[in-house]
């Protein structure tokens, strides 16, 4: 099975990395900066919380997708890991690289991404992935897993293979028929990628002020109406049910971090996605995450203030950076 990673950012990297230990042939579709930064250190570098350390390195490193697939033809799984407002023109590219019987599997946070290039694709197996886990980009290619969880992907032939080659290798990886479930239920975890760039404190520390999760509350039941008013079911992602979440976030801070424990383990340097691209100025997912919020509960006639604030702070912290 010949794998690409399109678009190996800190997600795509640490997936990557884990395809590479568990004996896959992988490829990097990624920026020259990032093909730089891995020549440079012999490889990738997987750290997590719990003291996990190893390096690796990839099949192949690539910049220019043309060139590339004449060389070495075509890729029977892309794994997809751009940022959401980039994968509505990569259409073509993806024709280029995969063959009729190929799998595209597109790891987005948020909502909206795939609708946007489904169609245009519809020819070849599309599937969906989720990251439930934060992972940061260190110096020296070190990719570091801050919280717990595995790679979760849509269930064909394909993933059921990567399955088996990650859980061989000691890695987790979850396999799920009925995705829109998950999607819909990381969105509410991830409603605090926004908030953790706001305030511009590594997760743990910004969870640990009570007016910080006060906030997130609101934002998650905001998006829990707006499920309940069109009949979305939410897949649960940690130890307490969805609609616990607002309720244990509000709890004093004593009580909250007893319970917390219970939920999800964080490394202390664990940071959002969106903090590191407000730090590296890029443009955010917020559109797909919060802005997503907004625009499906306007569908159903539900205000969502909160999240309508937190999507504008946002677009400020792009201009300013």
């Amino acid at each position: 099975m010949n794998i690409a990673i399109f678009g190996a950012g800190s997600t795509g990297c640490y997936l990557a990395g884990q395809l590479c230990i568990s004996e896959l042939q992988v490829s990097l579709i990624c920026r020259p900066a990032i093909k730089q930064k891995i020549i440079a250190n012999n490889g990738i570098t997987l750290t997590d919380y719990n003291g996990f350390k190893q390096t690796i390195m990839p099949q192949a490193l690539i910049t220019d997708i043309n060139q590339e697939s004449s060389i070495n033809g075509k890729f029977d799984v892309v794994f997809v890991t751009l940022k959401c407002h980039q994968v509505s023109s990569i259409a073509n590219q993806l024709m280029a690289i995969t063959h009729d019987n190929s799998s595209i599997i597109f790891m987005q946070n948020g909502l909206g991404s795939f609708d946007s290039i489904k169609d245009s694709l519809d020819h070849y197996s599309l599937l969906q992935g989720i990251t439930p886990f934060n992972v940061l980009q260190l110096p020296n290619a070190v990719f570091h897993k801050g919280t717990e969880g595995v790679f979760t992907l849509q269930a064909n032939p394909h993933t059921i293979a990567i399955q088996s080659a990650l859980v061989n290798h000691g890695f987790g990886c979850d396999i799920e028929a009925d995705f829109t479930p998950m999607i819909y239920g990381k969105l509410l975890l991830n409603l605090n990628n926004a908030l953790n760039a706001v305030t511009d404190l590594p997760i743990k520390q910004q969870l640990s002020h009570y007016k910080n999760r006060r906030i997130l509350a609101k934002a998650m039941k905001e998006w829990l109406t707006v499920c309940e008013a069109a009949d979305i079911q939410l897949h649960q992602y940690t130890k307490v049910k969805p609609s616990w979440l607002p309720t244990i976030l509000s709890l004093p801070n004593v009580l909250f971090t007893v319970l917390a424990k219970q939920m999800l383990d964080i490394d202390p340097k664990a940071r959002s996605s969106m903090w590191e691209d407000i730090q590296a100025k890029r443009k955010t997912e917020v559109d797909y995450i919060n802005g997503a919020v907004v625009s499906i509960g306007k569908k159903y006639g539900i205000k969502t203030p909160v999240n309508q604030a937190i999507v504008e702070q946002i677009k400020q912290l792009e201009q300013r950076h």
